[in-house]
């Protein structure tokens, strides 16, 4: 019986070291799970917040003097009290939360009448992202996808504006042989910037970006391109 108990402790040993190594088994799958568990939990968090569906202006200004004012995002049609969102400036800084109904719609920031000599309006897009607004007396809006269209078509034809106007001036004090070939390149700016234009519409279509700029310079395209966008507009 002696040898018994003797040759037996080996065994409770074995048994003992095999438990162990099952439980340190255990440990390591048990800490695999928990860190693939916080890992999809963050992973969720993260996928949640970028793809919010929210749409928000995130503005700057470049003069303090506009501190505890208002700046307001009106809708470009039908606006009323109930429609305009808005937000306090705070240290040259705004932020404007679109409300819901609002969303996917076109709108003008702004701020009171009185305090709009110095800082220009501009149209921006309530669509899903942030977007980056600069109000001074140029203003800009980029970071979402049909603000950057939009914020690329003001820059085109501000420069349009330039040379157009510059064009104008020439022609008035040429004389009469120069009149031919200030006319043919005025025509020439003209022609390349509509073409612009059209492309524009045509790449957006289908949404407010097409439908605003179609509406602003119909007039302005020739027969053929309208025919092509009738099926859109009309």
């Amino acid at each position: 019986m002696v040898i018994f108990r003797w040759l037996s402790i080996p065994l409770i040993i074995w048994d003992f070291q095999k438990i162990c190594t099952n439980l340190q088994n255990l440990k390591s799958k048990i800490m695999v799970n928990v860190r693939k568990n916080i890992f999809f939990i963050i992973f969720t968090v993260f996928f949640t917040a970028c793809t919010s569906d929210n749409s928000v202006i995130e503005g700057t200004l470049s003069s303090d003097r506009y501190d505890k004012e208002v700046v307001y995002w009106v809708p470009f049609k039908d606006a009323s009290s109930e429609t305009v969102d808005s937000s306090h400036i705070n240290k040259n800084t705004f932020r404007i939360v679109i409300s819901d109904f609002n969303r996917g719609k076109m709108g003008i920031v702004r701020v009171r009448p009185h305090l709009r000599s110095g800082l220009q309006d501009i149209l921006v897009f309530a669509e899903t992202g942030t977007v980056n607004v600069h109000l001074d007396s140029i203003s800009s809006a980029t970071g979402t996808p049909l603000n950057e269209t939009l914020q690329n078509w003001k820059d085109r034809k501000r420069l349009y504006d330039v040379d157009l106007y510059g064009l104008r001036r020439k022609l008035r004090t040429a004389g009469e042989d120069e009149n031919p070939a200030i006319n043919a390149e005025m025509e020439n700016v003209s022609s390349e910037y509509y073409n612009y234009i059209f492309q524009i519409i045509v790449e957006n279509k289908h949404n407010e970006l097409g439908k605003f700029l179609y509406s602003l310079n119909k007039g302005r395209l020739t027969p053929e391109q309208i025919e092509k966008l009738n099926n859109y507009f009309e």
